[in-house]
């Protein structure tokens, strides 16, 4: 790699979360985190708008700003890995951790 120049970008503090959506009727709820960390989330949107629906079920949930969120991976799937800016990891984890149901 003599020769090439890397540039760095600026990172931005947040989190990172792992999440499974499963498609259910009713209302959305977190239903439990598997032991790798994977936060497993009951939806009831339909399948074209289950992006939209997480973000803004998560946005409520964790009282910020939809604007914060950005799926890294996973958009067409249903394991995701979703960014977080501006929020620790802790906190974010507490939050989940009290909505289980």
């Amino acid at each position: 790699m003599i020769g090439r120049e890397f540039k760095f970008h600026n990172g931005k503090k947040g989190s990172a979360l792992a999440i499974r959506v499963s498609k259910k009727k009713g209302e959305n709820r977190v239903e439990r985190v598997k032991n790798d960390g994977t936060v497993i989330i009951f939806l009831s949107a339909d399948v074209e708008n289950i992006n939209n629906e997480l973000i803004k079920y998560l946005s409520e949930l964790l009282k910020i700003d939809r604007k914060r969120f950005d799926i890294i991976a996973g958009q067409d799937g249903s394991d995701k890995l979703l960014s977080i800016l501006d929020m620790e990891p802790e906190e974010v984890q507490n939050l989940i951790l009290e909505n289980i149901s």
